[in-house]
């Protein structure tokens, strides 16, 4: 149902003025997100008074940029990488960032706290707000361009297109509500723009200029120093050092509340030691949205728990297997070229009733595939052997936008709005 189409007569309109917030919400909004949309935007939900307050008072700052990633948590993904090429370009512009994280960030930027008074003001006050996820607005000022960068080429099936789980339990209505106020969104590919229409219901402008976070990959003085960088960081002193990135994505079936869910590590840290190449080192990263395993620390120098850890593409640069699921993550680490394992040991319970995938993994030629802890060990040392993997007819509809300019064709884009 197309938003712009709908129209609601007066009567109707004045019918759900008598509905309180709470019951449209409970009743309306799951079955018919694009009637509440018009019926919440006549009536002012999703305007924070801090932000109307602001937006009332002050005018728009064309200079003025606001950032976030992973709802203000992480100095991460696609803002980070505009970020940092728009402050090379245009140091005398002002930056926001909604952080609430240790990690110093360059440029000297104005840090504010999600949600807060402080927030809404400057997201009232500034001409772009980008994000990788959603900002807790469901309206914004005209003169302000939202900019969503997302952050992923879709593996696992999203929103609109998840039939395994009643409406009703989805945040899909209130995404398509706040996705409807999106000004532009930036895609990696032509696979990610058709399957963002359908699973967002997104009816708005979309640009395929790659991802800036991909970037890296294409600068291989830059791409050098960061893996020198991070391995130090790390604590990997020998330079010839394996090291296996596991990376796997969140499970739905497991919610803690909050947005958050358990994490439960399908890979023995023990028998990694036991099987994989002398001093390599596993990196295990749980997802923004997953709980962390107290158990890692008895394996220190070996073994190290990144989840805290910002930016993957970091970590991405400093590995050199990734070892993943259904994340995203895969399709931005065939850019680096390296090989990669697919650790699938839950495929049929995760693909048949939990989520599901848009393609079938068995169909994919671009890495390993593993269905058990015992196929996943004996692939370790052999997957090193093979630092050429054939990525041909998967590059080409993955990454064959990124060319290492990603972050000034978005630039120049915003700037000619």
């Amino acid at each position: 149902m197309k938003t712009d189409s709908l129209d609601l007569s007066p009567f109707v309109l004045d019918y759900f003025s008598t509905i309180s917030q709470d019951d449209l919400k409970k009743d309306v909004f799951p079955k018919y997100p694009e009637v509440f949309n018009l019926i919440a935007q006549s009536r002012g939900f999703g305007i924070p008074w801090q932000y109307k307050k602001a937006a009332e008072s002050n005018k728009v700052d064309q200079h003025m940029f606001f950032f976030e990633s992973n709802l203000g948590k992480q100095y991460t993904g696609n803002p980070r990488y505009i970020y940092e090429r728009m402050i090379e370009r245009y140091p005398n512009y002002t930056y926001v960032w909604c952080y609430a994280g240790n990690e110093k960030i360059p440029g000297d930027p104005i840090i504010v706290d999600r949600a807060s008074a402080e927030y809404y003001n400057f997201l009232a006050r500034s001409r772009f707000i980008i994000n990788n996820t959603t900002f807790p607005l469901w309206y914004h000022r005209p003169e302000t361009f939202y900019f969503q960068t997302w952050h992923g080429t879709p593996f696992k099936r999203l929103h609109w297109d998840i039939s395994s789980r009643p409406l009703e339990k989805r945040s899909t209505p209130e995404f398509y509500v706040k996705s409807t106020k999106w000004d532009a969104l930036l895609s990696p590919n032509h696979y990610s723009t058709e399957i963002f229409q359908s699973a967002f219901r997104y009816e708005g402008e979309i640009v395929e200029y790659g991802y800036p976070s991909n970037d890296i990959f294409y600068d291989k003085r830059r791409y050098s120093n960061v893996r020198e960088k991070i391995r130090a960081k790390l604590g990997v002193q020998n330079d010839n050092a394996p090291i296996y990135l596991y990376a796997p994505t969140w499970r739905d079936g497991k919610h803690l509340g909050n947005s958050m869910f358990e994490f439960n590590l399908m890979l023995d840290p023990f028998k990694f030691i036991e099987h994989a190449p002398e001093d390599a080192i596993l990196l295990i990263r749980s997802h923004h949205m997953s709980s962390s395993d107290d158990k890692l620390t008895s394996l220190a120098g070996r073994v190290i728990d990144v989840s805290g850890w910002d930016d993957a593409i970091e970590l991405m640069c400093a590995a050199d297997v990734l070892i993943t699921d259904y994340s995203s993550i895969v399709f931005d680490w065939y850019c680096s070229l390296k090989p990669v394992i697919y650790y699938v040991p839950d495929y049929d319970q995760y693909v048949g009733s939990v989520r599901g995938a848009y393609f079938e993994l068995s169909e994919q030629r671009a890495g390993e595939i593993c269905y058990t802890e015992e196929e996943l060990l004996q692939t370790l040392p052999k997957v090193l052997k093979d630092n050429s993997p054939e990525y041909k007819d998967f590059y080409k509809t993955f990454c064959v936008i990124h060319d290492g300019n990603s972050s000034d064709r978005v630039i120049d884009y915003l700037l000619s709005r």
